[in-house]
């Protein structure tokens, strides 16, 4: 007897069994493929203390930022990412992690992560992703020690110890460093009065350094070739590059873009007033850089201060620029451009006289917001050029990556990948987050750092000085309203029902994000 009958052979060939069938061999062929396409390249890129609105894509009318634009139009921008703590050692300790402060433990900048494994970079070369760190690392950057554990948890290793130099010697160990064979021997050798002021001296390199060789238009681009010329070709890679740049000294800047600017008014926001400034608490005002934030406030001329200030801000900006070009033509150049992901940041924003302040870490938008683009070359026409408005974090970076390359994302980290929003950037992806401070830097003005924590919404921000007792402890602003921050609510009968939601929210996270 046949094992199926007439009747089963003539339902394998109805039209209804083929399209099942034909269903299922799709579905298989969409399974095999996915198993066999190539893992991506992944580049992520990290500017230093780079403001939100300081890119060209982003509305800026002044910098010209093309490099940084086309990979916009290439990408999703996203207008609204922010920083869990701003200040460089614990934001890059957040980046690294995927955790904010609480978890990770880094408050300053002498305490070392406790585990390089909790790390992105450490779980992708476990997943057999070839690895590659340039430029700051930034946690606990003095400890030779630990910077020498950090050099070998990398396949590829050329990250400069403290702020970083913007000039080195063409022969300086750093610059000759092979960074694999050699990579825990990458010291600088610099001489000791360049390395002190980080290789600057006025608006140009130390006159101890007899070949200097600028960061990002230099020595930079040379070590991403010489990471992608000794990359493993049977693996994919992961590489992150930290500039220093634009981060201090502002006279860093490469002498290719030095007439840049000159003359020009540098956009300032309607809160760089006088007025303003003199509206902060005294605790505030005696802050670190707050004497500078107070001269920027005041000072509206064209060829003052602020001015010359950010115009070598800008400047230091356009070699951000430069490298990320010199960065898309290497993997133009080496056919990889169409298998690499990119994905841009900074660790914090940075003050121009708002509220009389200069530096960050304060939690008003100017030091926590920071631009963001994450650019999967891979991806349809249809999910390039886009924006959007979803409230996204530095603690997302790692399980991003890790998402990306398809590395179980570890239950430790804190941060949402932020693939969902490249198919549909409209997507909500948070409420609000949770903002620490906790690095006092030195406990009397006029360098002490006033410790702070808050929630921000989408429409609302507190802010909590944690070591103030007295009326101005607390800041309530209603951002729809006030977008500059001008109008703390936190003593108006009116909104004191917001205040204490907003009070509990910030208890909520503070024991609960440990």
């Amino acid at each position: 007897m046949p094992i199926l009958s007439n009747h089963s052979a003539d339902q394998r060939h109805s039209p209804v069994m083929k399209h099942l069938l034909m269903l299922l061999l799709s579905a298989w062929a969409l399974t095999s493929s996915a198993a066999t396409a190539p893992r991506p390249n992944i580049v992520f890129l990290l500017a230093d203390d780079l403001r939100w609105d300081a890119l060209s894509c982003a509305g800026n009318p002044l910098l010209k930022t093309p490099n940084l634009d086309r990979l916009a139009a290439q990408g999703t921008r996203f207008n609204n990412a922010f920083l869990t703590t701003a200040i460089c050692c614990v934001s890059r300790a957040s980046i690294l992690t995927g955790q904010y402060a609480r978890r990770h433990g880094v408050n300053d900048f002498r305490t070392p992560l406790r585990s390089l494994d909790e790390t992105y970079p450490a779980q992708l070369r476990k997943a057999a992703y070839y690895t590659g760190f340039i430029g700051k690392w930034g946690v606990s950057a003095a400890s030779r020690v630990y910077f020498k554990e950090c050099a070998a948890a990398f396949d590829f290793w050329a990250g400069d110890m403290g702020q970083t130099s913007y000039w080195h010697e063409r022969t300086c160990n750093y610059i000759a460093n092979n960074g694999t064979s050699d990579r825990t021997n990458f010291f600088c050798s610099c001489p000791p009065a360049a390395q002190q002021r980080e290789g600057v001296q006025g608006t140009g390199p130390h006159p101890a350094l007899k070949d200097p060789v600028h960061a990002e238009t230099g020595f930079v681009p040379a070590k991403i070739r010489s990471f992608l010329d000794q990359r493993a070709a049977d693996k994919p890679f992961c590489l992150s590059v930290s500039f220093k740049a634009p981060h201090g000294p502002w006279g860093g800047y490469a002498p290719q873009f030095s007439k840049d600017f000159e003359g020009a008014a540098i956009p300032r926001r309607a809160n760089v007033t006088l007025a303003e400034a003199q509206r902060q608490p005294g605790f505030l005002r005696q802050s670190l850089e707050s004497a500078r934030g107070l001269r920027l406030a005041q000072d509206a001329s064209l060829e003052g201060e602020r001015n010359q200030l950010m115009r070598q801000y800008y400047r230091l900006i356009e070699g951000v620029d430069f490298c990320v070009g010199q960065v898309r033509d290497e993997l133009k150049r080496r056919g990889l451009e169409t298998n690499t992901v990119i994905l841009f940041t900074s660790d914090n924003g940075h003050f121009a006289g708002e509220h009389g302040f200069f530096g960050k870490w304060l939690m008003h938008e100017e030091s926590i917001r920071a631009p963001m683009i994450l650019a999967d070359l891979r991806a349809p026409a249809s999910q390039r050029g886009q924006t959007s408005e979803a409230m996204v974090l530095n603690v997302d970076v790692a399980p991003t990556i890790l998402n990306l390359a398809g590395v179980t994302v570890p239950k430790a980290m804190q941060g949402q990948s932020l693939l969902p929003l490249l198919r549909n950037p409209a997507r909500p992806l948070r409420e609000s987050f949770f903002y620490e401070h906790l690095y006092g830097h030195a406990p009397k003005p006029p360098n002490h750092i006033e410790r702070s924590e808050g929630v921000r919404t989408p429409d609302w921000k507190y802010t909590v000085y944690v070591d103030q007792t007295g009326p101005d402890r607390e800041e309530l602003y209603d951002l729809r309203k006030d977008a500059l921050e001008t109008t703390n609510l936190a003593h108006d009968p009116a909104h004191q029902e917001r205040l204490r939601q907003m009070r509990q929210q910030h208890q909520q996270y503070s024991t609960s994000l440990q």
